[in-house]
């Protein structure tokens, strides 16, 4: 079974990949845009919705020379061979991925997070369980919305 220890990383002036251009990818970018601009997208399409955000665009097929220079990656594709690739290409250049939904493959996840301000709730299930995830971090959030 697959442990994930909750800690939060430091990202400033650090750059952070996404492989994949669409709904996937802009679930997760959601998330990490809240603490940092410092985000690429690499994809041979990209949705007009991540590129109207304004981050740094790569248009091509991903390759491992790619993942040169970033310190996370987030493997966003819906080609489970192609996350599969870039996690372990990720690994043997000691890249952290995250493949996202699938945590069997991940270095780490992401847990369903509240931000306000400098505060910052995150909620996780260990990867098991992210509606449960999901609907704590829903009632955090309106619990301190309402005081």
């Amino acid at each position: 079974m697959k442990v994930f220890l909750p800690l939060n990383i430091r990202i400033d002036d650090k750059k952070i990949l996404f492989v994949g251009g669409g709904k996937i990818a802009m679930h997760k970018i959601q998330t990490v845009e809240q603490y940092t601009r410092n985000i690429t997208i690499l994809s041979p399409w990209i949705s007009e919705e991540l590129k109207a955000k304004g981050f740094v665009e790569i248009i091509k097929e991903y390759e491992k020379k790619d993942l040169e220079g970033f310190f996370l990656v987030y493997a966003c594709t819906n080609d489970i061979e192609v996350n599969r690739q870039i996690k372990n290409d990720a690994a043997e250049l000691r890249i952290m991925v995250n493949v996202v939904d699938n945590r069997e493959l991940s270095d780490f996840i992401s847990p369903a997070v509240f931000k306000q301000d400098e505060m910052t709730i995150a909620v996780s299930s260990n990867g098991q369980n992210v509606k449960k995830a999901v609907e704590w971090r829903n009632r955090i959030k309106e619990m301190m919305q309402n005081s």
